[in-house]
């Protein structure tokens, strides 16, 4: 292998200094070691200026990060697209390059915009593995004394300090980046691990994702049973997430691009450059790097999370593709999770419905009366602002409310006629019984014992078993007790015809601040008005 000329001849009074300062430059952060990386190539080779510059390979450009001499204020951030400025030689050759006179060279480009000739030597900064990192050069006035060979070796040996040093920082910034997103992945397993809906996992991981990532912005795609894509979380910029909004909700026959791929190979998918990414929708010119990986309930794949970049084109290392296969493996474990106690609760569900169906078999009620009652109790409570577990525990309380009636004599329960004092004593029992039986169940909260127990509670204390009174009775109790009572009215039964809707509601209104809370009253003729039950 032929030796560079420029290379030859190094003093080696100069050696023992060089390396002295080298081992310093191994003891700075990035920002200080270039700055005296800069500094030292002025001391060492006597130039007026003296520039670093490190490769942006998302913009396939250098820029200046540390300047000694004339300009040294100026310089940093000037940026030199490939192909322009003699770095870029430096870069083609992969060796110290020497330009004697700067202003016979087409290739130049003056960095204080003064085209003034200069000699110009510049050298490599390449890592471990030959990569190439940036360019360390220096430069003087053309009238003066030309660079040796001497100080192309010096400014050599000091660049290869300078990338080894440079090299060495961003493997510790690498290994505190990975520690740090260790730290947040358990941080976010540990919270998955608590959460239930899908679209709070899905928030709470892309807010890590972009955050570690950089990217402009993370979604989280579900398909619905007809294999659409739905959006179901965005996280990020908010132009960023505006922009996503309109890319994800863009009518399409089927899903095509990341998310068409993903769901194609049940893989997760990378496209560094999208505009030249064979799967690309080629309708999205804004998004320029984009991954994205599969979610799965089992063996289906039911989802997608995805990254995506709307500035430029960035790198997709291989530890962020891992990263986010990880968090989808996440998502996808908190999905599984959800789906199950879903099912769990759409089985218990099912069942309590079963049984207050089955209940109503028992005492001569008409078929239907616990679904109608339950529709009637959800559309007063909807009305009266229950939130989400309240209109749980009414429905559920809805479902159980005669659960004690299994204790009672089906004679006494299909009986025609009236009942006697104690026939009516034994028929009251049914509630403080099908208390009694709930209490056993330890899913069953209280608020759904206390529609059982207290339905049949007077707003003016008369009735039964605690003879509460007033808003002491419990609200889902009152809601329930106007729903019952109504839908009893308006069926036949053994010992009864049906009343018509208005018939009813008459009585309802008469029983108004008697048997009836009077706001629940009025509130629950709005609700018969609304389905034309009642004329306005």
């Amino acid at each position: 292998m032929t030796r560079d000329p420029l290379l030859s001849g190094l003093p080696e009074t100069l050696r023992p200094a060089l390396e002295a300062q080298a081992l310093v430059l191994l003891t700075q952060s990035s920002s200080d070691m270039f700055e005296r990386c800069a500094q030292l190539a002025l001391d060492i080779t006597g130039a007026g200026t003296a520039l670093v510059l490190l490769y942006r390979p998302e913009h396939d450009e250098l820029e200046v990060v540390a300047a000694a001499g004339e300009n040294r204020h100026g310089a940093p951030g000037f940026r030199l697209p490939r192909g322009q400025g003699l770095a870029w030689r430096v870069v083609q050759s992969g060796q110290a390059t020497l330009i004697p006179r700067t202003d016979q060279d087409p290739q130049t480009v003056y960095v204080s915009g003064r085209p003034l000739p200069h000699t110009y030597l510049g050298v490599p900064l390449l890592d471990p593995e030959g990569q190439l990192l940036g360019v360390l050069s220096v430069n003087r006035l053309a009238q003066g004394t030309q660079f040796g060979s001497g100080e192309a070796q010096a400014l050599t040996l000091l660049g290869q300090a300078a990338s080894v040093a440079y090299s060495r920082t961003r493997a510790l910034e690498d290994a505190q980046r990975a520690a740090r997103q260790f730290e947040q992945l358990a941080e976010l397993s540990a919270e998955l691990a608590d959460l239930s809906s899908p679209e709070e996992i899905g928030q709470r991981a892309l807010r890590t994702l972009v955050d570690l990532s950089g990217f402009t912005v993370g979604a989280v795609v579900m398909l619905s049973d007809a294999r659409e894509v739905q959006l179901s979380v965005l996280e990020g910029h908010p132009l960023g997430q505006a922009a996503m909004r309109a890319v994800l909700t863009a009518s399409r026959p089927a899903p095509s691009g990341l998310i068409g791929e993903v769901l194609r190979t049940g893989r997760s998918q990378a496209a560094e450059d999208y505009q030249s990414w064979p799967a690309r929708r080629t309708d999205l010119p804004n998004v320029f790097t984009g991954l994205a990986a599969p979610l799965r309930v089992g063996s289906q794949v039911v989802g997608v999370v995805m990254l995506v970049h709307l500035v430029r084109r960035v790198p997709v290392p291989g530890a962020l593709v891992t990263l986010l296969d990880t968090v989808a493996q996440r998502i996808s474990q908190a999905l599984d999770r959800a789906a199950s106690v879903e099912h769990l609760h759409a089985t218990r569900e099912a069942a309590l419905r079963t049984l207050g169906r089955m209940l109503e078999s028992r005492d001569g009620d008409t078929f239907g009366h616990t679904d109608r009652v339950t529709t009637l109790a959800l559309r007063l409570g909807e009305r009266l602002e229950l939130n989400e577990a309240q209109r749980q525990h009414l429905r559920w309380g809805a479902y159980l409310h005669d659960i004690g009636k299994v204790a009672v004599d089906d004679r006494l329960l299909r009986k025609t006629g009236p009942l006697t004092p104690a026939e009516r004593e034994a028929m009251q029992w049914h509630v403080e019984i099908g208390d009694q039986l709930l209490r056993e169940e330890v899913f069953v909260p209280r608020e759904v014992r206390e529609v059982v127990r207290h339905h049949h509670e007077r707003w003016d204390g008369g009735g039964y078993p605690d003879r509460l009174a007033g808003p002491d009775i419990p609200l889902l109790a009152r809601i329930f007790s106007v729903a019952d009572v109504f839908d009893a009215l308006i069926s036949p039964r053994p010992y009864k015809p049906a009343w018509t809707a208005q018939a009813a509601a008459d009585t309802l209104l008469e029983q108004s601040g008697r048997q009836f809370d009077p706001a629940v009253v009025q509130m629950f003729l709005n609700v018969l008005r609304e389905d034309g039950l009642l004329d306005g």
